[in-house]
């Protein structure tokens, strides 16, 4: 059997869901019981030129962490380039690639892997070139091969030959859509068209992964990647035991398969167990609709959605260009300037009155008759934020959404109310079809990361969660005491309960003027109001 290459990716493709943050005593295993199987690259992981504080060491694979890789033998060290990376700031893309990459003689670094879409291949030639006068063994891997036509990937390749610096070639089936009849086409053309080595990232978004990397060996790849488990973004990737194992029963001896059984078992086996990746409908019908699976990741983590709502989700992304993935969820397709010619301002417009948010937590029930009185008495107004399953209509005032997920949930029973929604419509207007919907008041919402204010017509909030943008609405038009029901916290998902916590905090110091408290037993950081 001819020279099969695996490039094992688990701690770079894996770390989308630990954020990269693996020990190094995890590493030195990994190492080296990779490196005795006889794989012969380890793509370690890497290196992103923007600073995220959630992020590992992995994510930017310095050369101090390199430096303390043992036990590599001959198996080489790879780090993944994402190519956009090198024309999102002021500097120019060669002075960034010279200031973030030393001559390899200096580093641990052999191999250079360019991950790019198709359209950015042209603007890489240059950083290609450098790479290989730098001493780096240059691959490129082309995202997104199911978008690609036959015409522009003979196109692209022919770009990639003219560089004389690209050692490897590899097609990557981003949302693991591929069959084995659609890789044979791929194979084909780049067989007609590259004379080099090339190799296969296969998804396993179908379940076809293993035998889409199988099928492309037969047609003359030469580089299969792999991950420990199939960890990795998404659905996962084919598993290194399971090519190992397949490469083996067809008469490859080189690899040592017992290493890798033995890793598999190892922490892998753990962090599978609390990630929870792999197949599934959701990453099936995400394939077959060119979604980013990053989508589906983020839902699946976010125990809000229920499986019927994250259909619905899906449903409405296919209606968009979902195919490249933004981390504020959906904000790439939908954003748009605000119009403040159609908002609403809200100056003084609940001057000094008492209001009662509603939630979603099932204290609505239990306390649902304490709550009744409590706005008798006090002459509140209620808003309930999205559509509430507790809380009859008759005694809610306004209705309140925009959280993008959300609103796509509850869109046909706002068809239905007949009392005033509030809502961003210019984050929404492509999502939905904001005619449909009776009494719109549309109070803007502008996302950044870092800010959190409200002016009279529109809010500037790091996300758009329905608790900070009513917050914001309030503030801006003089509420001064608001009562939450319902917001009974996360009793099983740690991390929410923690970011919703520092959430409250921070709009609570920013919008000092409105006393805030909870009318109903709540695990956050909130005034419990006395009846």
């Amino acid at each position: 059997m001819r020279n099969i290459k695996l490039l094992d990716c688990s701690f770079r493709d894996g770390g989308y869901y630990n954020n990269w943050n693996f020990t190094y005593s995890q590493l030195n295993e990994y190492v080296k019981k990779i490196s005795n199987s006889k794989i012969d690259v380890i793509e370690i992981g890497f290196r992103f030129f923007e600073k995220n504080n959630l992020f590992g060491p992995f994510a930017y694979c310095k050369e101090v962490l390199l430096s303390k890789i043992k036990y590599l033998n001959k198996t080489k060290i790879a780090v993944m380039v994402n190519s956009d990376d090198f024309f999102k700031f002021d500097k120019k893309p060669e002075y960034l690639f010279n200031n973030n990459f030393i001559h390899s003689s200096k580093s641990k670094i052999s191999i250079i892997r360019f991950a790019t879409r198709i359209e950015d291949i042209p603007k890489i030639c240059n950083l290609l070139i450098l790479a290989k006068k730098k001493g780096y063994k240059v691959f490129v891997n082309l995202m997104q091969i199911n978008r690609v036509s036959n015409r522009d990937l003979a196109k692209c390749l022919k770009i990639l030959r003219k560089t004389y610096s690209v050692d490897v070639f590899y097609f990557a089936d981003t949302f693991g859509g591929l069959t084995p009849k659609n890789v044979e086409s791929i194979c084909k053309i780049i067989k007609k068209n590259w004379s080099l080595e090339f190799g296969v990232h296969a998804h396993d978004n179908c379940g076809f992964a293993l035998e889409n990397s199988i099928r492309a060996i037969s047609l003359g790849a030469n580089w299969v990647d792999s991950t420990v488990q199939g960890m990795g973004r998404g659905a996962g990737n084919v598993s290194t035991e399971s090519i190992v194992c397949e490469l083996s029963r067809r008469g490859n001896t080189k690899f040592k398969p017992d290493f890798i059984y033995s890793l598999s078992q190892s922490y892998f086996q753990q962090l599978k167990k609390k990630y929870q990746w792999g197949k599934s409908i959701y990453y099936h019908l995400a394939a077959v609709n060119n979604i980013h699976p990053t989508y589906i990741q983020e839902l699946l983590v976010d125990n809000r959605y229920n499986h019927d709502q994250i259909i619905t989700i899906l449903n409405q992304l296919k209606k968009t260009n979902s195919s490249s993935f933004n981390p504020n969820f959906l904000k790439n397709v939908i954003s748009q300037k605000i119009d403040f010619n159609n908002t609403w301002n809200v100056k003084d417009y609940f001057l000094n009155k008492k209001i009662i948010l509603l939630g979603q937590g099932s204290s609505l029930i239990d306390y649902k008759n304490k709550i009744l009185n409590f706005i008798k008495f006090n002459n509140c107004i209620v808003i309930s934020l999205n559509i509430n399953r507790f809380f009859n209509k008759k005694n809610i005032d306004y209705y309140l959404a925009s959280n993008e997920a959300r609103i796509l949930i509850d869109v046909e029973e706002y068809k239905k109310i007949n009392k005033p929604l509030i809502m961003p419509t210019n984050l929404i207007k492509k999502l939905i079809n904001i005619k449909n919907i009776k009494k719109i008041k549309n109070f803007g919402l502008i996302i950044d990361n870092a800010t959190i204010k409200s002016f009279e017509s529109y809010c500037i909030l790091p996300n758009t969660l329905a608790i900070g943008y009513a917050m914001a609405l309030l503030n801006s038009s003089g509420a001064k005491d608001i009562y939450l029901a319902g917001f009974d916290g996360y009793t099983n998902n740690a991390e929410l309960q923690l970011q919703m916590n520092s959430y409250l905090i921070a709009l609570k110091k920013n919008f000092k003027k409105i006393n805030l408290c909870s009318l109903t037993p709540t695990l956050y950081f909130l005034e419990n109001k006395k009846y």
